[in-house]
């Protein structure tokens, strides 16, 4: 079977998004907050539930330090964001997804399912590759 070339893009945009998707879940939990930097536009805006808006690649590490002040996540909080059941759709350069969530607690010792929900996300494609634009966070 061959596959076109429209058909190989549109399925390396999509693949490119979802491997952003889990490198956010993957920093949240033991990654450098400051890594969020290289996976979102500048002007990217973040709303996660019960929390306000945020807009802007400073705010958005901001807010995700202060989670971890909170020992909300973090590399030695023992939590797990696991997401699935993506769906992706690109048309241009531009891109969204819509993602089942899943937020574990004491992964060390038993883990707990603390919430879980609904990702929104939308996407730019940039000169360095696809990028968060924003994130809306639904729980349940």
């Amino acid at each position: 079977m061959t596959v076109d070339e429209s058909t190989l893009i549109r399925m390396l945009d999509e693949a490119a998004v979802r491997g952003l998707i889990v490198a956010v879940a993957r920093i949240t939990d033991e990654g450098d907050i400051e890594d969020y930097a290289t996976l979102l536009c500048e002007d990217a805006t973040w709303q996660l539930p019960g929390r306000a808006v945020v807009t802007g690649v400073k705010e958005i590490i901001e807010s995700a330090q202060s989670r971890r002040a909170a020992r909300l996540s973090g590399p030695d909080v023992h939590t797990r964001h696991v997401v699935s059941n993506t769906e992706v759709s690109v048309t241009g350069d531009e891109a969204s997804a819509r993602t089942y969530w899943q937020y574990f607690g004491t992964t060390d010792t038993a883990p707990t399912l603390k919430a879980f929900g609904n990702y929104a996300d939308t996407f730019r494609r940039s000169a360095d590759g696809w990028r968060f634009a924003g994130r809306f966070a639904t729980s349940g």
